[in-house]
C-alpha cells in the first residue's frame, strides 16, 4: 500500500470539517455533503488479482492420474510405495 501525504491530508480536511459541522450545528440544519469512498490497487496487486483468479478455475483433480490409478486398481496390479509415504510422512516433521 502506498500512502502519501496528500490522501492524508484529505482525511484530516475531512476530520476537520466534521467536528466544526458538530461543533456548529445545535441548530440542527446543517448539510454536509459525503463523497464516495475510493480503494486504488496497486499493479502488483491487480496482477496478483488476475493469477488468483485464474488459478481459481483449474481442476483440482488431474483426469489421467485419476484414469491410471483406476485402471491398476482395477487389475489389481496397483502397489503402494511404503517407503515413498513414509519419507513424505517424516518430511512433514522434518521440514525436508
Amino acid at each position: 500500500m502506498i500512502i502519501s501525504g496528500k490522501p492524508i491530508q484529505n482525511i484530516a480536511k475531512v476530520y476537520g470539517e466534521q467536528n466544526q459541522v458538530r461543533s456548529s450545528g445545535k441548530s440542527g440544519k446543517t448539510s454536509v455533503s459525503q463523497g464516495k469512498d475510493e480503494v486504488i490497487l496497486s499493479s502488483g496487486a491487480q496482477e496478483f488479482s488476475q493469477v488468483f483468479n485464474a488459478i481459481k478455475g483449474v481442476s483440482d483433480v488431474r483426469p489421467d492420474k485419476v484414469q491410471e490409478f483406476s485402471e491398476e486398481i482395477d487389475a489389481g496390479t496397483y502397489q503402494v510405495n511404503s517407503s515413498g509415504v513414509a519419507e513424505k510422512m517424516l518430511g512433514i516433521y522434518t521440514g525436508r
